[in-house]
């Protein structure tokens, strides 16, 4: 996902977070006060949005801490007027407030959502020797270049050499080939030991 669109993104994930919670706190009647049990309340949606986006435990909560203390700067007596203070102005503080608390996720970003990999698998079903291997070998070897693609780049392929993706995708290739024809040649040399 490119920088920009991350960070809308965040940005707009700050104030679907805002609007749950403040949703919340209506729903329960709880006092929209600061109080430790807002507080934990505002924390917690913070920290599970944040869960889309990386597994790194510091990275979220640091998101999390960032935005509830931003949030509590700008609503310091809590959200009893919620609806007056919503303007325009607020709205885009609010968003700047989740685009500068998304740096944490900067070196945590899990870039590999599941769109992505099925992206990527799609490309890797279309190479001529995929199309070629038996249909009960196509998916192990599509999941073995994927594998070793999501490893050798966890940042995704933003920012690498066209030359060096393609020379780290070809020696995949080959090594997943290699793989799996090892291991069928293994289980036919053990089938013709167990049917000597």
């Amino acid at each position: 996902m490119h920088r920009t669109y991350r960070q809308l993104f965040f940005a707009l994930l700050s104030i679907i977070s805002l609007a749950i919670t403040c949703n919340k706190c209506r729903q329960t009647k709880a006092r929209q006060e600061w109080s430790p049990q807002l507080e934990t309340q505002m924390r917690d949606v913070f920290y599970q949005q944040s869960a889309s986006f990386t597994t790194d435990e510091s990275a979220k909560n640091e998101y999390a801490d960032c935005c509830l203390s931003k949030i509590k700067e700008l609503f310091p007596k809590g959200f009893s007027n919620i609806e007056s203070q919503m303007n325009d102005s607020v709205k885009i503080v609010i968003m700047k407030m989740g685009t500068e608390c998304a740096q944490s996720f900067k070196n945590h970003i899990n870039i590999w959502q599941p769109e992505a990999i099925q992206q990527l698998k799609l490309q890797i079903y279309s190479y001529a020797e995929t199309k070629l291997l038996p249909e009960n070998v196509k998916k192990e070897y599509v999941d073995c270049i994927a594998f070793k693609v999501m490893t050798k780049f966890p940042n995704g392929f933003e920012g690498n050499n066209k030359d060096t993706l393609k020379n780290a995708i070809q020696k995949d290739r080959k090594d997943c080939l290699k793989l799996i024809v090892n291991k069928f040649q293994k289980l036919k040399q053990r089938r013709l030991k167990d049917t000597n």
